[in-house]
């Protein structure tokens, strides 16, 4: 994949099973099972999962149209929202991808009236820690993912005062 890339609300139409081709592509790299389950449905069926009122989510697409990363967003109620499914294809990696998506997901939460903004990430994804912590993130807990593989997780947090700031 080449740049440039853009950053767009996912699409059906448009975008397909991309976001899912993604994440198989990314749980492939890194050795992990990833097979078809209602753990995955939401980036099989992102527009059944992410509404557009209290969940949102993005790809990047390469100038083509292709899908070279996404992420999702949730409401979860009480101020607190949810960073999900972050993931960029190794080939795409290299042009800040990660922060941009990240970006839109901070942005929303904070139009949104978040005041905490929460992710979990698998304990090898370290580049993407990293990532989180450049983009503000603290980490705050470990835990065992609710997924079929019971994965182990650190959780990140970002909180916001009243007016949408760090």
């Amino acid at each position: 994949m080449s740049g440039p890339f853009r950053v767009v609300p996912y699409e059906r139409a448009r975008h397909g099973d991309g976001p899912y081709r993604v994440v198989s592509a990314v749980f492939e790299e890194y050795g992990f099972p990833f097979a078809e389950n209602d753990y995955d449905a939401d980036v099989l069926h992102p527009e059944r999962h992410y509404d557009g009122a209290t969940g949102w989510f993005w790809v990047a697409e390469d100038d083509a149209g292709g899908t070279a990363g996404c992420v999702g967003l949730t409401d979860e109620g009480g101020g607190e929202f949810e960073l999900h499914r972050l993931y960029v294809l190794a080939g795409a990696r290299g042009h800040r991808l990660g922060e941009r998506l990240c970006a839109e997901v901070i942005a929303k939460a904070r139009d949104e009236g978040a005041a905490r903004l929460v992710l979990f990430s698998d304990v090898h994804f370290t580049h993407a820690h990293a990532l989180y912590r450049r983009v503000g993130f603290r980490e705050n807990r470990f835990r065992y993912a609710p997924d079929p593989w019971q994965s182990r997780e650190w959780g990140f947090v970002m909180e916001f005062d009243r007016e949408g700031a760090q």
